[in-house]
C-alpha cells in the first residue's frame, strides 16, 4: 500500500510539473509578437483585384502587420485616417510616408505609407487594442480593417486567415471571369450613314478593375468612328495610338507625364502620327474617326503591365466585314456577294475557322475540315482568288451565322456548342 501511495504521489508530481511546463511554454508563445501578412491588392494578367487580402486581419497587441502591394503594375497606399479628413490624390502628402516603415502605432494619429509600388511593403506594429479601418488613397473604395486584441484573447489562426483571404480572392476571380470572352461590338448609326462603334474601358465593379478594352477588336469601315468610355469608378484610362518610344507614362518622380494628360492628334486618324485621348476618368468618353483602311493597335499605357491593348481593323468603305468565332478577320475585305450568296476566300476563311481545306480535281469541289467535321462545296476563281459560299461551309460544319445589313458584317460561329443554326439575309 505504501509503495502504491508513493507511486501515485510521484505520478501527481510528474503531472503537475508537466502542466507547469506546458503553461510556461504556452504563456511564452502568447507573449511572443507575431508577424501577419496583408496583400494590398492583387493582379492577374487582365485584372487588378482592388481589395485587401484578407479584408479583415486579426492580431494581438505588439504584433506586426506587413502590408505588401500585390499588384503587377498598379500603385497603392495604406492609409489609416484615425478620425482625420481623408487624403486625396490631389494632396501632395498622399505620396509621402507619414512615418517610416517598421514603426509602432497606437491608433491616435494619421498613418500613411505613401505610394507603394508593386511588391513594396510597409510594416506597422500595433500597440493598442481597437478596430482600425484603412484604405488606399488612389482607390478609395479599396478598404480593410486591422482588429487588435489584448494578448491572450483568441483570434483566428494564420491558416484560417490565409484561407479567408484565398476565398475572397477566388470569389473576385469568379466575378471577373464573367467579363471575359468575346463581345459583339455595339454601334450607333450617324446622320451621314456612318457608324460609331462603342468600346468599354475597364469595368463598373468597385472591387476589381478589369483592365481590358471590351471588345478588344472592332472592325469598321473607312469613315466610321469608335467611341471609348471609361466604366471604371476609380481607374483612369488612356487610348493611345503610335506613342513615341521615348514618351513614358510616368516621369522620373513617379508622376503622370504632363505630355500624356491632354488629347493629341485631332479627331480623325489615318494610321499615322501620335494620337492620344488624354486622361479619361469615370464615364468620360473619347471619339475618333478612321479615314484609311488598315489594322491599328492601341493601348492604355498606364496598364501596359496588364496588357491593356486592343485593335481597330478598318476595311474599305462598302467592303464586307467578317467575324469568326468572336474574332474579326483582318483580310475579310475580299468577301463578296454572288447571286444573293456571300462568298469568301477559301484559304483565309478556313484559316480563321482553325481548319484545313483540300481541292479534288475530279469532282472540282473543296472540302473544308474543322475539328473533325467536314463541309464540301464548289467554288469559283476570280482574279486568281478562289471563293466559296460562306453559308454552305458554315451549315455543313454545323455552325451558326448571322448577316447584319447595317454594319455589312457576317458573324460566324463554328466548332462551339450552338443551339441552332440561324440566318437573317437582308442583302
Amino acid at each position: 500500500m505504501k509503495k502504491t501511495a508513493k507511486t501515485a504521489f510521484a505520478l501527481v508530481l510528474t503531472f503537475a510539473a508537466a502542466l507547469m511546463l506546458m503553461s510556461s511554454v504556452f504563456g511564452a508563445d502568447a507573449a511572443t509578437p507575431e508577424t501577419w501578412q496583408v496583400s494590398v491588392g492583387k493582379e492577374t494578367a487582365a485584372t487588378s483585384l482592388d481589395s485587401m487580402f484578407p479584408k479583415v486581419v486579426y492580431v494581438h497587441e505588439g504584433d506586426k502587420v506587413v502590408f505588401t502591394n500585390g499588384a503587377i503594375g498598379t500603385p497603392h497606399t495604406v492609409t489609416f485616417l484615425a478620425g482625420q479628413s481623408p487624403l486625396t490624390p490631389q494632396d501632395p502628402t498622399h505620396a509621402i510616408p507619414s512615418a517610416p516603415s517598421g514603426g509602432s502605432w497606437d491608433g491616435k494619429a494619421l498613418l500613411n505609407s505613401g505610394i507603394l509600388g508593386p511588391k513594396q511593403s510597409y510594416e506597422v506594429t500595433f500597440t493598442a487594442s481597437g478596430a482600425y479601418s484603412y484604405y488606399c488613397v488612389l482607390h478609395p473604395m479599396m478598404t480593410g480593417t486591422v482588429v487588435v486584441l489584448p494578448q491572450g484573447q483568441p483570434i483566428p489562426s494564420k491558416v484560417e486567415q490565409a484561407a479567408a483571404a484565398k476565398a475572397q480572392e477566388n470569389d473576385l476571380l469568379v466575378q471577373e471571369s464573367m467579363l471575359q470572352g468575346p463581345r459583339e461590338a455595339q454601334y450607333a448609326i450617324n446622320k451621314d450613314g456612318s457608324l460609331t462603334y462603342k468600346v468599354d474601358l475597364g469595368s463598373q465593379n468597385s472591387t476589381f478593375s478589369h483592365n481590358r478594352m471590351s471588345p478588344e477588336t472592332v472592325i469598321v469601315s473607312e469613315g466610321d468612328s469608335v467611341s471609348w468610355t471609361n466604366l471604371s469608378p476609380y481607374e483612369p484610362h488612356w487610348v493611345t495610338f503610335n506613342k513615341p518610344a521615348d514618351l513614358n507614362m510616368l516621369t522620373e518622380k513617379g508622376e503622370f507625364n504632363p505630355k500624356l494628360m491632354p488629347p493629341s492628334g485631332g479627331k480623325e486618324f489615318n494610321g499615322t502620327g501620335f494620337t492620344n485621348s488624354g486622361i479619361l476618368l469615370n464615364a468620360q468618353s473619347y471619339n475618333l474617326k478612321f479615314t484609311k483602311a488598315g489594322t491599328y493597335t492601341y493601348e492604355c499605357y498606364l496598364h501596359s503591365g496588364s496588357l491593356m491593348k486592343a485593335t481597330v481593323i478598318v476595311v474599305p468603305k462598302g467592303a464586307i466585314k467578317l467575324v469568326v468565332n468572336g474574332k474579326a478577320v483582318a483580310n475579310s475585305a475580299g468577301a463578296q456577294w454572288n447571286n444573293e450568296d456571300l462568298n469568301v476566300e477559301v484559304g483565309s476563311f478556313t484559316k480563321s475557322l482553325g481548319g484545313k481545306f483540300a481541292f479534288d480535281k475530279k469532282t472540282n469541289k473543296y472540302t473544308i475540315t474543322v475539328n473533325g467535321k467536314s463541309a464540301i462545296t464548289t467554288g469559283y476563281t476570280l482574279k486568281g482568288t478562289v471563293y466559296v459560299s460562306a453559308e454552305k461551309i458554315v451549315r455543313g460544319l454545323g455552325g451558326t451565322y448571322t448577316w447584319n445589313g447595317a454594319t455589312q458584317s457576317l458573324t460566324v460561329t463554328v466548332g462551339a456548342q450552338t443551339a441552332a443554326a440561324s440566318s437573317s439575309h437582308t442583302h
